[in-house]
């Protein structure tokens, strides 16, 4: 496979060793008229940002982190998530890794590890950043992570940015042309779903159920017994537990 640089994928390409976190400096991009498929790659971050806002940090050279814009019209934001792990895993799988499977709604495992992290942000602006965190290297033991690196994978960041970039777009230009067929894609891809799984809600609530499927709306449908479609929250499975 022929690697592609990123600045051959992005409209624009910002790089950085260190950051304080990409999606940030994105967003402070976005006000000074940044355009849409902008990306920011960074080395390492300092004040990285996580899902229901924890920090994201990332020590030199263990992972590629990146973030892309998507200000173009729009019309299923909920499905941008969805769609970069989808790419994550097809980048993956150009690496030689077939193993790859998408937990939903924003992490990308190998063998029940994540080795990807994704974090979209609605911008005040308009359009949506989309914050991806891949291992490179190994991570701290006491996280649940695999690497590129222990499945015998060399890349560095930049051909990593670019091969995830790359099929960024292509789901994005097959989505318009065609969301019925990327959205089966997703869910052959979606290793929640039949899965029992424990769910923490925004609100701090929990339940416990069957995860059935992922709608139309890139939500998760979990059977309590009862339907319970779930938008937004952590999930686990309780197989792998």
């Amino acid at each position: 496979m022929q690697l592609l640089t990123s600045t051959e994928v992005f409209s624009k390409v910002s790089w950085f060793e260190e950051i304080d976190s990409t999606n940030l400096e994105l967003a402070r991009q976005v006000r000074l008229g940044a355009q849409d498929f902008s990306a920011v790659i960074a080395a390492s971050q300092t004040s990285g940002q996580g899902r229901l806002g924890r920090n994201w940090d990332s020590p030199p050279g263990a992972s590629l982190s990146l973030s892309i814009l998507i200000s173009r019209p729009f019309p299923e934001v909920g499905w941008l998530t969805l769609l970069a792990a989808l790419a994550v895993k097809q980048a993956l799988e150009g690496m030689g890794i077939s193993s790859s499977g998408i937990k939903w709604p924003n992490d990308v495992q190998v063998n029940e590890k994540k080795i990807c992290g994704i974090l979209a942000q609605l911008l005040p602006e308009g359009g949506v950043v989309v914050g991806i965190g891949l291992n490179l290297g190994r991570q701290h033991p006491e996280l649940n992570a695999i690497s590129l690196e222990e499945l015998g994978v060399a890349v560095d960041i930049d051909s990593a940015a670019a091969a995830i970039g790359r099929e960024f777009a292509e789901l994005l230009e097959r989505f318009a042309i065609s969301s019925s067929s990327v959205k089966q894609q997703f869910s052959g891809s979606c290793i929640t779903i039949g899965q029992q799984v424990r769910a923490e809600l925004p609100g701090g609530s929990e339940l416990r159920g069957l995860a059935s499927e992922v709608d139309e709306r890139g939500q998760l449908v979990i059977l309590t017994p009862e339907r319970v479609v779930l938008s937004a929250g952590d999930v686990w499975h309780l197989r792998s537990q």
